[in-house]
């Protein structure tokens, strides 16, 4: 199945822009980087939650978050904006762009500004994309694991879904 939406977004000339110059901010980075291998499996983890949890929502919504989900880190590197708050603005002009159903833009808007917040009621849509993001990272094997700001009771020593 084709995913409509998440695929006009990568073919979007301001996402590619925004990717690589986040790429470009984050070459150097020895934490955990934000891009297209993590943008994947942040989807890859809320599909496979969304299923435990019975909860339905299209893989193209859960895609076209988890590719803009951390879009806004170029903004937070470049002019100190929160990445959660950049990437929901850029979001709105890519979705716009493409033309993406309003329902649909605010569903993955949500997601979008979801994804940092700690609290929340875990059988919703947000909850499960935050917790998938956080269960994307292999902290069990990361080289820089002892320098990680991550407090170690939120890191990923085991695997879990």
């Amino acid at each position: 199945m084709k995913l409509e939406y998440a695929n006009r977004i990568l073919i979007n000339e301001y996402y590619q822009d925004q990717l690589h110059k986040l790429y470009e901010l984050e070459k150097d980075r020895i934490f955990c980087r934000h891009d297209m291998e993590h943008f994947l499996n942040v989807a890859r983890i809320a599909m496979i939650l969304c299923g435990q949890k019975k909860i339905e929502l299209s893989a193209d919504i859960i895609y076209s978050a988890a590719l803009l989900h951390d879009i806004g880190r170029v903004q937070e590197y470049t002019e100190g904006i929160d990445h959660d708050v950049a990437s929901q603005v850029t979001a709105e002009e890519i979705l716009d762009s493409i033309e993406c159903p309003r329902k649909m833009r605010e569903k993955i808007i949500s997601l979008i500004a979801a994804h940092r917040k700690i609290e929340m009621d875990l059988d919703t849509p947000e909850a499960i994309f935050y917790k998938a993001d956080k269960l994307s990272r292999n902290c069990f094997e990361c080289e820089a694991r002892a320098q990680c700001k991550w407090k170690k009771e939120k890191m990923n020593l085991e695997i879990e879904v």
